[in-house]
Formats: structure tokens, C-alpha cells, sequence
């Protein structure tokens, strides 16, 4: 028989947190560093990377809709698009291995403990409305952040129009995070409801 999951916290969950959260930050300072080598900081704005930056503030905090958030974004959106971005150019660093694994492990291991709260989707799709123009204002066209500047042409082919185009990403983007969290819903279990796990209620 399956057990709840804790809805409170616990030191010893706190601390395990903390230093997750501090391994997916010593990676995304890394990152970062590099990307200012490289001169490619405004990359920093793709949503991966503010996704892994809202998973730290949430393992540091123990605040799981924000750990939930960026774990969505990243397996939602995140990791496929990192992966068919490889699969094209047939190129990557050990550095972006390195910072669209991470985060989403460390995640994992926080929301199978916690479960995932059902705001997740829903800020994570926020997320998304609030990058695309924060991307197209702030960063060269050259780097297309976010697809802000040049849109996907299999949508451009449906949806010539401005609104139309919006509308239509916009729906794919929030049901592939909604269709996330149906899974790891069910997976994780959600706060206060039953996990996959055997994991006494009050444990860490």
C-alpha cells in the first residue's frame, strides 16, 4: 500500500536541498563564465537556464512549485529542444551536457519527495509568456533566444499571422507542460497525495 507524501518539511530534507541546490549552482556559475568567454551571455535568457536558475532558488528555499516549475520546463520543453538542437547541428560542449542534465536530475530527486505541486504547469508556461518578448527586447537576433526573433517555419507555414502564430505556439507549449505534468503528476504523486514509493508520512 502506498503512503502519503509529507506535506511538511524537515532539516534533513532542507539540507539535502541545499546542497543540491549548490551543485546545480556551482554548474550554472560555470556556465555562466563561459558564456561571458565565449561571448554568448545573452544565451543565458533561453528558458533551460532561467528554468535551472528558478530549480536552485527553489532547492534553496525547499519551495517545491519552483522546483516544479523548472522540472517541467526542462523535460517539457527544455531537454527535447536541447536534444534536436544537437541532433541538427551534430555539435555540443561538456558544459551544456552538463547544465540541462544536472538541474534535472537534482530536481527528480527533490519532487519524488515531495511531490509535484500543481501550479507547476501553469508557472511554467508563465515562464514561457514572459520570456518570449523579455528574449526579442533584450538579445541580438543572431541568437534567435527563445525563438524570439525567428519563428519555427513548420508554425509559420499554418500560421502566417502575427496572432494566429502567437496563439498556436502558445497552445503546443502549454499542453506539452500540462502533458509533463500529467506524467510526472502520477509519478512524483502531489503534495499530501500518494507517491510511487513506499515512504512513511513524516520521513526525509
Amino acid at each position: 500500500m502506498k503512503a502519503a507524501l509529507a506535506t511538511g518539511s524537515s532539516p534533513r530534507r532542507q539540507l539535502r536541498n541545499a546542497w543540491l541546490g549548490l551543485a546545480v549552482l556551482s554548474a550554472m556559475v560555470l556556465h555562466t563564465y563561459l558564456k561571458w568567454r565565449w561571448g554568448t551571455l545573452p544565451e543565458l535568457l533561453w528558458g533551460c537556464n532561467v528554468a535551472s536558475f528558478v530549480i536552485v532558488m527553489g532547492l534553496f528555499l525547499d519551495h517545491p512549485a519552483m522546483v516544479g516549475t523548472g522540472f517541467l520546463w526542462h523535460v517539457g520543453v527544455g531537454e527535447p529542444g536541447y536534444v534536436f538542437g544537437v541532433i541538427q547541428t551534430g555539435h555540443t560542449t561538456w558544459v551544456s551536457v552538463l547544465v540541462h542534465s544536472l538541474p534535472t536530475v537534482a530536481a527528480f530527486l527533490s519532487l519524488r519527495r515531495t511531490g509535484l505541486p500543481r501550479p507547476s504547469p501553469w508557472l511554467a508556461f508563465l515562464l514561457f509568456v514572459a520570456l518570449v518578448p523579455i528574449s526579442h527586447y533584450l538579445t541580438p537576433a543572431r541568437f534567435n533566444v527563445n525563438l524570439a526573433h525567428e519563428r519555427l517555419w513548420v508554425l509559420q507555414r499554418h500560421f502566417p499571422g502575427n496572432w494566429d502564430y502567437r496563439f498556436a505556439f502558445s497552445a503546443i507549449m502549454l499542453a506539452i507542460l500540462l502533458l509533463a505534468d500529467w506524467g510526472f503528476g502520477a509519478w512524483f504523486g502531489r503534495p499530501g497525495g500518494k507517491p510511487d514509493s513506499l515512504k512513511p508520512v513524516g520521513s526525509a
